[in-house]
């Protein structure tokens, strides 16, 4: 679904109408909780609030921001966002009208050509960089880069905390790495295609129940269910934010099979990625 930017431009005027909302400590806003995460390693969360736009358990390819939000955003110091997701992409082309003292990082203008070559199945960019490990420590560091530009004085912390952020990533890439590796199949199934980066770097497949971004016909079910069958898949990841109708029905068709839930948006980002490690250990595996 794309973000109505007609209710977006509304937003706009209601903002330009409206006497703004001073906070009482420093604001960075970010567009999605994994984000948060991330900003949070590298400010002093104790001087700094962090907010973000999209809830956790809001889907950010439908996601349209409130007055309110709108609001906050003209007085905050700083802006990150992916630049890939549509809400994003409707914003940034705004916010010089609805927050021009806002400075903002774009981060797929930053990110390297290949970090974001990924795409769906109808052509759009692949916006899900942030469950890449790889992906996300140069997003650390781009951050702190940003935050070091707004606050000079702070850049070498700023810095140093993106460097011991990365060791943290770097052991997490070591312990993926040892739990997928050796596993009976390279394989595994979900609903929607939140894990193409993640599968690029760990030499996995990932298959999509999607087509298109729709679910799939029931034809089309029936052959991914024998597919699946064939390759020994018994399990079928599915987001929280979207129905799980699709994996649920294809998850009966499969020997022992089961649907199995997982949060792309989660916010605090180290341990859902261990928590991914440890599911796909299991279901690469059965």
């Amino acid at each position: 679904m794309k973000t109505n930017r007609f209710n977006l431009l509304f937003l706009l005027l209601l903002t330009g109408c409206t006497t703004s909302i001073q906070p009482r400590e420093e604001v960075i806003f970010v567009s999605i909780p994994p984000l948060r995460y991330v900003v949070g390693q590298i400010v002093d969360t104790t001087t700094t609030r962090i907010e973000v736009f999209v809830p956790e358990t809001s889907s950010p390819e439908s996601y349209e921001p409130t007055v309110l939000q709108i609001r906050r955003l003209a007085d905050a110091s700083g802006y990150v966002s992916t630049g890939l997701i549509d809400f994003e992409q409707v914003l940034a082309g705004q916010i010089g009208e609805v927050a021009p003292k806002t400075p903002m990082l774009d981060l797929s203008e930053h990110l390297s050509a290949t970090a974001t070559d990924h795409h769906h199945g109808d052509g759009a960019a692949d916006p899900h960089v942030w469950l890449s490990p790889r992906r996300i420590d140069s997003i650390g560091r781009e951050v702190a880069r940003f935050l070091g530009e707004l606050r000079p004085d702070s850049a070498q912390l700023y810095r140093e905390r993106a460097e011991r952020f990365s060791k943290r990533i770097d052991t997490l890439d070591r312990y993926i790495r040892s739990v997928v590796s050796g596993s009976v199949r390279n394989e595994f199934a979900i609903g929607h295609t939140s894990l193409t980066y993640f599968a690029d770097d760990y030499g996995l497949r990932q298959i999509a129940i999607e087509e298109h971004g729709k679910e799939p016909s029931v034809r089309q079910m029936k052959l991914l269910a024998d597919s699946l069958r064939a390759l020994g898949v018994k399990a079928v990841l599915y987001q929280r934010q979207t129905s799980d109708a699709a994996a649920r029905a294809i998850a009966r068709e499969l020997p022992d099979g089961q649907a199995v839930e997982f949060d792309p948006l989660a916010e605090n980002w180290m341990k859902n990625m261990y928590r991914l490690a440890d599911t796909l250990h299991v279901i690469l595996n059965e």
